[in-house]
């Protein structure tokens, strides 16, 4: 037989559930555990996410492409590309949120897009050579893996680092009411 006592819920053996009609243990769980997945100790968990998420992408629309005939390293720049989009997105949103700013949306996206042109091309440049030893898919997996850790460092670093968000936006043009 079950009863209520306070807002907890207790089954036939007496022991507590953990849940009650409110929600309240169970509600609080949910935000110790967003607070922790949001937070600065978790970021580089919520980038590996984000850049994976992103990962899958580029691979996918690479393999699809190939299979339609494509060439090896034009299909991997356009899933670069495309990946890059997803991965604006999911990092805008979720890996670097908190960092926000002053700074309005396209100003960020070009910081962020300026940013990942370095590393982008490093991505290019080691599938190039790789992909002559190793299959399409693993040669950009490599590309992938070694310009992920520049991106971390530089998106943790300038893209959305506070102080260096607000210098930023100094050099180019002031505050966001005069956007």
């Amino acid at each position: 037989m079950a009863f209520m006592s306070g807002s907890r819920t207790r089954g036939d053996t007496g022991y507590d559930t953990g849940l009650s009609l409110t929600g309240g243990r169970l509600a609080t769980r949910r935000g110790r555990t967003r607070a922790l997945l949001l937070s600065d100790a978790a970021r580089p968990l919520r980038f590996a996410f984000t850049g994976g998420s992103s990962a899958i992408v580029q691979l996918v629309l690479l393999a699809l492409l190939t299979r339609h005939g494509w060439d090896e390293l034009l299909a991997n720049v356009v899933a670069f590309a495309v990946g890059a989009q997803a991965n604006f997105a999911l990092s805008y949103t979720f890996t670097w949120r908190g960092r926000s700013g002053r700074r309005a949306l396209w100003r960020r996206w070009l910081m962020f897009h300026g940013s990942i042109a370095g590393t982008g091309l490093l991505n290019i440049l080691i599938f190039a050579a790789a992909r002559h030893v190793l299959p399409a898919l693993v040669a950009s997996a490599l590309g992938i893996g070694v310009a992920s850790i520049g991106n971390f460092v530089v998106g943790d670093r300038l893209v959305f680092h506070g102080r260096a968000m607000l210098v930023a936006d100094e050099a180019v043009g002031g505050s966001e009411s005069a956007a």
